[in-house]
C-alpha cells in the first residue's frame, strides 16, 4: 500500500477519534500516531490472529531497530513475541544495561532475566549475567553476585571490559562475604589477562578495586603492589579516564588509612567522591562519602561524620542500596556512641548485625556486632557485651584486621565482669595480632590501651606502666603524620581512646 492511501486511512482514523497524531515523535523525522483509548488498542489487537501478531511484533522490531532511537524494552518485547530471540536478547541486555546506569536495580535483573529467558547464549548471556552481578553487590546480595559473576566469566571474551567489570563485581562480593582466598585468587586472575584494546581502563578499575579490598583485609603488601601496579599504568596512559581515577583514588585512599596517614586518607577519599560526581556515578559517591564519615570519625570530628553518615544512609536507602544501607548504619551507630546518643547507636547497631547476618555480608555483621558490645559496655550491659563480643571474635577470620578490635572489646567486657585473668590474656591476644600488621585501619589505640588497662587490673601495674608507654608512643607517632595542627589536637583530645590514652600516661608516669 503506497504512502498516500496510507495518509487517508490515518486520517480517516483520525477523524473518527480512534487515534491521535502525537505532538512529540519519539523517533526524529518521523510522524506518530497513538490510539486514543486504552481499549481501543486492546481491542484491535485481540482481532488480530497469532500468526499476524508475531508476523507484526517482527516487522515493528526490524523497522525500529533500523531507525534507531527506539526504547531498548519496546524493541525487545516486538523481537521476542515476533520470534527472533537472538535478537531479544541482546535488546534486553541494553535494557538491563539502562536500567542498570539509570539506578533501578531491580528493573536491571529483572531484564537480564528475561535475556537469559530468550536463550541467550556466549557473550550476550555472560554480559546479562556481569549486569545481574553489578545489581546483586548493591543490593548485598551477595551470593548471588558471587554466582552471577563467575557465570559472566566463563562467558565473557578474556580481557574485555565486560570481563573485567565482572571480575571487579566478584572481587567486591567475595571481600565483603569474608572469602579472602577468593578475593586474591580473582585479583590474581585480572593482574595477570592482557586487556583488549579498548578495556584498559576496565582493567585499572578492576585492580584499584582489588587493590582496596585487599588492603582493608590487612594484605597490605599486596594491596600496595597493586596500587604501584595501577599508577605505572597511568604514567604510560595518556588519557585519563575519570572511573579508574575516582577507584585510584579510593584505593589510595584505603591504604593510607589502613597504614595510619588518616588526614592523607580523607582527602584522598574526598578526590575519590568527587571523580565519582564528575563520572555521573550516583552510587560509588554515595559510598565515599560513607568512607569520608568513618576516616572522620577516626579524627574526632563526630559531628562532620554523623553528618555525612546519616546522609549516606538515607540516600543508599533511597537508591535501594541495601549492603551500603547496613554499613552505613552499623558506622553511624558507632558515631553516635561517640557523641553518647547510645540508644540510638545500639538501634542502629542492632538491626545491621541482624540484617548484615541474613544478608551473609560477614564483614559488615563483624563490625556491626563490634560497635554494638562497644555500645553495650557503655551502657553497662556487660552479659550483652560479652555475647556481641564473642559473635564478632568469631568472624574475625573473614575480616582479620577488623578482628583485633573485636577481641580488645571482648576483654573490655571480661573487665567489667570481673574476669580479669581471662581479659589479660585476651587483651594480650588482640595485642599480638597487632603488632602482626603493625597498624589497623580502626582501633588501633582501643587494643593498647585495653592491654594497659588490664594488667594494671591484674596488679601487674610495672608491667601496665610499660603498656601505657608503648601505647602512647605509638599514639603520638600516629598523630605526627597529622601534618595539619588542628587535626592533630582534635584526634589526641577528642577521640575518647586516644584522650585516655594520655591521660592513664600522665597519671601512671607522671609528666
Amino acid at each position: 500500500m503506497g504512502g498516500a492511501p496510507v495518509a487517508r486511512r490515518l486520517a480517516e482514523l483520525s477523524r473518527r477519534e480512534l487515534i491521535r497524531r502525537r505532538d512529540e515523535a519519539r523517533i526524529a523525522g518521523e510522524v506518530e500516531y497513538e490510539f486514543r483509548h486504552a481499549l481501543v488498542r486492546e481491542a484491535a489487537y485481540g482481532m488480530l490472529t497469532e500468526r499476524d501478531r508475531r508476523v507484526g511484533h517482527a516487522l515493528a522490531g526490524d523497522w525500529l531497530e533500523r531507525a534507531g532511537g527506539a526504547d531498548a524494552m519496546a524493541l525487545a518485547e516486538h523481537f521476542e513475541i515476533g520470534g527472533a530471540p537472538a535478537q531479544a536478547a541482546e535488546a534486553y541486555l541494553r535494557a538491563a544495561e539502562e536500567a542498570l546506569r539509570g539506578g533501578d536495580l531491580a528493573a536491571a535483573i529483572a531484564r537480564a532475566d528475561r535475556g537469559i529467558g530468550c536463550g541467550a547464549a556466549g557473550d550476550t548471556a555472560g554480559r546479562l549475567r556481569r549486569v545481574q552481578a553489578e545489581a546483586h553487590v548493591w543490593r548485598g546480595d551477595l551470593f548471588l553476585a558471587v554466582e552471577r559473576g563467575t557465570e559472566a566469566i566463563e562467558r565473557i571474551e578474556r580481557g574485555s571490559i565486560a570481563w573485567f567489570s565482572a571480575i571487579t563485581q566478584v572481587v567486591l562480593a567475595t571481600s565483603k562475604l569474608g572469602q579472602l582466598d577468593e578475593l586474591e585468587r580473582w585479583t590474581t586472575v585480572a593482574a595477570s589477562a592482557v586487556p583488549t584494546t579498548d578495556a584498559q581502563s576496565a582493567r585499572l578499575v578492576c585492580l584499584a578495586n582489588g587493590a582496596a579490598m585487599l588492603t582493608v583485609v590487612g594484605r597490605y603488601v599486596e594491596g600496595r603492589a597493586l596500587i604501584e601496579a595501577v599508577e605505572r599504568a597511568f604514567e604510560d596512559t595518556h588519557a585519563r579516564d575519570v572511573a579508574a581515577t575516582a577507584q585510584l583514588h579510593e584505593a589510595r585512599s584505603y591504604y593510607a588509612i589502613c597504614t595510619g596517614n588518616l588526614v592523607a586518607g580523607a582527602d584522598r577519599m574526598e578526590a575519590a567522591s568527587r571523580a565519582y560526581e564528575q563520572a555521573g556515578d550516583r552510587r560509588n559517591a554515595c559510598s565515599t562519602r560513607a568512607n569520608l564519615g568513618v576516616a572522620y570519625t577516626e579524627l574526632g570530628d563526630f559531628e562532620r561524620a554523623e553528618s555525612m553518615l546519616r546522609e549516606a544512609h538515607q540516600e543508599s536507602d533511597r537508591m535501594h542500596l541495601h549492603e551500603l544501607k547496613l554499613s552505613s548504619g552499623a558506622n553511624l551507630a558507632q558515631v553516635l556512641a561517640c557523641r553518647g546518643k547510645l540508644a540510638e547507636g545500639r538501634a542502629f547497631a542492632e538491626a545491621a548485625a541482624s540484617a548484615s547476618r541474613q544478608a551473609g555480608a560477614v564483614r559488615t555483621e563483624l563490625f556491626a556486632r563490634c560497635y554494638l558490645a562497644k555500645i553495650c559496655v557503655a551502657l553497662g550491659d556487660l552479659e550483652a557485651a560479652e555475647d556481641e563480643a564473642r559473635a564478632s571474635v568469631a568472624r574475625s577470620q573473614s575480616a582479620p584486621t577488623l578482628g583485633v578490635q573485636a577481641y580488645a572489646v571482648l576483654a573490655r567486657a571480661l573487665l567489667g565482669l570481673g574476669r580479669v585473668d581471662e581479659a589479660v590474656r585476651t587483651a594480650t591476644e588482640a595485642s599480638s595480632m597487632l603488632e602482626s600488621f603493625g597498624t589497623l585501619e580502626e582501633g588501633e589505640s582501643l587494643v593498647r590501651l585495653t592491654v594497659a588497662e588490664a594488667l594494671a587490673a591484674s596488679g601487674r601495674q610495672h608491667e601496665a606502666n610499660a603498656a601505657i608507654a608503648s601505647a602512647r608512643a605509638a599514639l603520638l607517632a600516629r598523630a605526627d603524620k597529622l601534618s595539619d595542627p588542628t587535626w592533630r589536637e582534635r584526634f589526641l583530645r577528642d577521640v575518647p581512646d586516644n584522650a585516655r590514652t594520655l591521660e592513664l600516661a600522665r597519671q601512671w608516669l607522671g609528666g
